[in-house]
């Protein structure tokens, strides 16, 4: 299928249960995957030195929107892969996404085909 050794995923939802099936997908197609629920523990993450391959980033955080992390992970690593997964799909999103230059943006409520569509696309 793809080559997945020893790629790392983050997930950044507020939705545990959604962040967490996410999670599973990845690791059942061969990622590392970690979870977390708020930006500023991504951001503790990454302050850490800790280095993801693709970012599925939710839009809507309590803290904050996944549009705030972009910047910071394309300064710490400018070849990772990002995406969003939201439900708010709209033309505002979309053109920031766009303008974000992200690598793509999943509407939720989303399928493993859908991830897994993802994952061939950053292989």
């Amino acid at each position: 299928m793809f080559n997945t050794n020893k790629m790392k995923a983050l997930v950044v939802d507020d939705e545990s249960d959604i962040g967490l099936m996410l999670s599973r997908i990845l690791t059942k197609a061969g990622l590392q995957s970690e979870y977390v629920d708020r930006i500023e523990k991504a951001k503790e993450l990454m302050a850490q030195e800790q280095e993801y391959d693709i970012y599925f980033l939710d839009l809507n955080l309590p803290d904050g929107t996944g549009f705030d992390l972009v910047p910071l992970v394309k300064q710490r690593q400018a070849g990772a892969s990002i995406y969003f997964i939201s439900a708010y799909d709209g033309a505002y999103e979309k053109n920031k996404a766009e303008e974000l230059e992200v690598t793509g943006f999943i509407k939720k409520p989303f399928s493993k085909a859908d991830i897994l569509k993802a994952l061939e696309a950053v292989k």
